[in-house]
């Protein structure tokens, strides 16, 4: 069945979550317009399928498995920040999941409209919190790398906590680099962030999604879920990759920050991700990227490479990097004042592949949430061409 995100529309499947094979297992997803929100529906044939695969190879009876049926929700039909809309929506789909994929994520303008990215960042994921409480629906609230300010700092309360998933992380790097030596940092740069190491927000985005974040925990405690990403593109909605796309077909030339350094994440691997939470229940923090970093314009470089090789782009552009410094001059100059941003942003996601039983991601190549970020962009760009 088509899913159409945009209205309220159920995919009715087989799925591995039920607790009674007699009740459906309705799972809401809020910012029904968001490019993960579409993502989500696009992706969850394909995880159910899996879960279904596993259960049937786990010699589960097909009998014990419930129907699923998803509900993605625009801003019309739910506002997160209205509680009275909310429980309307509750008591009519009865939801045991939610999943919440609305956000204010105009990094900039929220430097001037705080009140507005609180309101739906922050109060919106609390309300939502509150009535899952109530309900007892599990939540799973999508969060974001800017809650950091550019560089770990870890309290000696959590140095064991970070000490293992360093090492997991360094397990891992081995499996993709058996030449790199554990715990060598060859680039010198800064260390991937944890769940555990003490949030920083620059910006007043980065400080409502970290509100956010709280007022969820607040209020659900261990059965909440929080998913932090970094940096998230998709072929739907309005993200990086195809902004660069439409300026590299429009302009002879562009400026891409060089000194700010994350690492992309496809939509549909997120998406997938998520879901694999969802189906094995899982609460808790947890950071989800892509493998490996780069920087916006070692990105744009990027994008542009592939486009070419796949006739997304005609002839190429001139790329030139430019400092974040130097970026915001132009910027004021021009009468917009930019928020900070961190200059380091990497998510380490190696809690989430041990929450999941991902042991080596090498062994698992066409499993579009384990790969790195390269990859994952041909992935998409694929779908493009």
């Amino acid at each position: 069945m088509k899913i159409v995100a945009t209205k309220v529309t159920p995919l009715q499947c087989g799925a591995a979550i039920a607790t009674d094979a007699n009740t459906p297992q309705v799972v809401l997803i809020t910012g029904a317009k968001s490019q993960l929100a579409e993502a989500l529906l696009r992706v969850a044939a394909d995880i159910v399928e899996l879960a279904l695969n596993s259960s049937t190879s786990a010699n589960t009876s097909a009998n014990t498995v419930a129907p699923l049926k998803l509900y993605a929700l625009n801003r019309s039909q739910l506002d997160i920040s209205d509680a009275a809309n909310i429980a309307a929506v509750f008591a009519q789909y009865r939801p045991s999941w939610v999943i919440n994929c609305a956000a204010y994520n105009a990094v900039d303008a929220a430097e001037h409209d705080a009140i507005e990215a609180n309101r739906v960042n922050a109060l919106g994921p609390e309300l939502l919190a509150q009535q899952c409480l109530l309900s007892g629906a599990r939540l799973l609230h999508v969060s974001s790398d800017y809650v950091f300010g550019g560089h770990a700092v870890c309290g000696i309360a959590h140095a064991t906590e970070r000490a293992v998933s360093d090492a997991r992380e360094a397990d891992f790097e081995q499996h993709q680099n058996p030449d790199l030596a554990p715990n060598s940092n060859p680039n010198h740069l800064p260390r991937p962030f944890v769940e555990l190491d003490a949030p920083e927000p620059l910006s007043a985005y980065g400080k409502s999604k970290l509100l956010g974040e709280q007022k969820v925990l607040a209020v659900l405690g261990e059965r909440a879920t929080i998913v932090r990403t970094s940096w998230l593109y998709g072929q739907d909605g309005h993200n990086f990759v195809k902004t660069m796309l439409n300026l590299m077909r429009t302009q002879p030339s562009l400026q891409v920050i060089v000194d700010q350094i994350g690492c992309p994440t496809w939509s549909d691997a997120l998406a997938k991700v998520i879901w694999q939470l969802v189906m094995q229940q899982r609460s808790g923090v947890f950071h989800y990227s892509a493998q490996g970093q780069c920087s916006w314009y070692e990105f744009a470089c990027e994008i542009q490479r592939q486009a070419l090789a796949l006739n997304l782009l005609s002839q190429p552009v001139v790329i030139q990097p430019i400092t974040s410094a130097d970026y915001a001059k132009q910027a004021l100059n021009r009468g917009v004042n930019l928020a900070k941003r961190p200059s380091y942003s990497v998510l380490n996601s190696g809690k989430l592949r041990s929450t999941l039983g991902v042991n080596n991601a090498l062994s698992m190549p066409e499993q579009i949430e384990w790969q790195d970020w390269c990859q994952q962009l041909n992935r998409m760009l694929r779908r493009l061409s």
